[in-house]
């Protein structure tokens, strides 16, 4: 059960670059620049981050065989610093939440693939700034 606080979600919202880290199978580590992210927060116990696979190569063989997740929330815009891990729930190139992202996204980022969606479910939050709580659990 993790629930992100208001003020994550605001500065998730400032990030313009949202780095994702992803690993394969055999620990090869994968980082990439996400543009657009959404948070769900509609399911009273847990809260879900949606990105959009439109250009992923190495990252979406990464999500399928180890489907677990890494966002490095920062910039000099946001209040704080911090690492949220998530693991896959669904990769899915149809359905609601699909259709849902896809209008949204067309209407910002018109020609884009949009070929799936990916939902991760968040599981850990972690402070990132420096000072004695760096790496700490905050949720």
């Amino acid at each position: 059960m993790v629930k992100l606080t208001p003020e994550m979600k605001e500065d998730i919202k400032k990030v313009k670059i949202l780095p994702l880290a992803t690993s394969s199978k055999d620990g090869t580590p994968n980082v990439i620049p996400i543009g657009i992210a959404e948070i769900d927060d509609s399911d009273a116990k847990d809260d879900y981050i949606h990105i959009m696979n439109n250009f992923f190569l190495k990252t979406i063989v990464n999500l399928k065989e180890n489907p677990k997740a890494a966002f490095y929330i920062w910039s000099p815009e946001t209040v704080g610093c911090i690492q949220i891990k998530g693991v896959v729930i669904d990769i899915a190139g149809k359905g609601t939440i699909y259709d849902d992202m896809t209008t949204r996204v067309a209407s910002v980022k018109p020609g884009l693939p949009m070929k799936e969606i990916i939902r991760i479910k968040v599981t850990d939050v972690f402070n990132c700034k420096s000072g004695k709580e760096a790496g700490q659990k905050i949720i």
